[in-house]
């Protein structure tokens, strides 16, 4: 039995691997987890080894690469058989040391890419030797082999009972690890869902917002965001595939508001074509920010998911 590499940045990614490794089958004897250190990634991977690195940004292609003598130095000490990885950007040093070392590399890329591959995905294809993944059906290419999709798992129907505007009291608003601001997506619960009266439950991750004197909670640990998923009356997110996979699996259905790039709020408009998936999917409740209402809350509130008995 050898040593298996999993690489992947905080976030999405991350819990992507997490559920690859058991839909892949992979030898979990002597694993060996690659990330960047956030309260999450802290309570997701306590007790394994890991080795915490620092992350890099969507678009920080200079830091990436900058970080190849590390990776190197790394992959020489752990010395790993296999390396697995989800992405993101962060992972590309890494995806190149396992090819200059001879290291059998697998890349699977986001169900979040839905047309086409990640910008680090089409790099792994072009400059190393890994094994190429695509999530469902893929795009075409023959490069890339198909594997069941993380969402596979989930089915979605009505709540046993209805509920209705006045009886919904508590929700949680998650807008994930992502190092760009999404300050449309607070304004837009502030100010449209204001009336609501809700009990809120925030992490605002990098995006930083005073309101009413306090700044609004920006971190969370794993176990107790997702607690206050399964508590919730409803759980408004960003459309990132981690925070999504989080809310299913805690019983709720997201109410998803995804991040745009004439916004400015994220380097591509992937989440936008996500968000479309998981929607026809009906796995979630999708608008853009802008165009909140308490209708698409009650929508949200009176679905509820389940996960699908895995196929003998």
């Amino acid at each position: 039995m050898g040593r298996t590499m999993l690489v992947a940045s905080p976030g999405g990614h991350l819990d992507e691997l997490r559920i690859m490794v058991d839909l892949l089958h992979l030898d979990t004897s002597d694993l060996f987890w690659v990330t960047g250190r956030t309260p999450q990634t802290e309570s997701l991977l306590e007790g394994m080894a890991v080795e915490w690195i620092p992350r890099v940004g969507s678009g920080e292609i200079r830091k990436a690469a900058l970080g190849l003598p590390a990776a190197l130095r790394l992959h020489r000490r752990v010395r790993p058989d296999l390396l697995v990885s989800t992405g993101a950007l962060f992972s590309s040093p890494h995806l190149v040391a396992a090819t200059l070392l001879g290291c059998t590399t697998w890349f699977i890329d986001s169900a979040t890419r839905v047309k086409a591959p990640s910008r680090t995905g089409a790099f792994a294809a072009r400059f190393t030797r890994a094994e190429l993944f695509v999530q469902g059906a893929g795009w075409g290419d023959p490069r890339w082999t198909c594997v069941p999709s993380v969402f596979d798992a989930f089915e979605v129907g009505p709540t046993d009972d209805p509920v209705g505007l006045g009886d919904l009291h508590t929700a949680t608003v998650s807008l994930g690890t992502e190092l760009w601001p999404f300050r449309r997506a607070v304004d837009a619960v502030l100010g449209r869902l204001g009336d609501l009266d809700l009990d809120l439950t925030w992490q605002t991750g990098v995006t930083e917002v005073v309101h009413h004197g306090a700044l609004l909670p920006q971190w969370q640990p794993a176990s107790q965001l997702h607690r206050a998923f399964g508590a919730s009356d409803v759980v408004i997110t960003h459309a990132g595939v981690g925070s999504v996979l989080s809310v299913l699996a805690q019983g709720r259905v997201p109410l998803i508001l995804p991040r745009v790039s004439s916004h400015e709020e994220m380097i591509d408009d992937h989440q936008v074509e996500f968000a479309e998936m998981i929607a026809e999917l009906g796995l979630a409740v999708v608008v853009d920010p802008d165009d909140l209402t308490a209708d698409h809350v009650v929508r949200a509130a009176n679905l509820r998911a389940r996960r699908v008995p895995p196929a003998e």
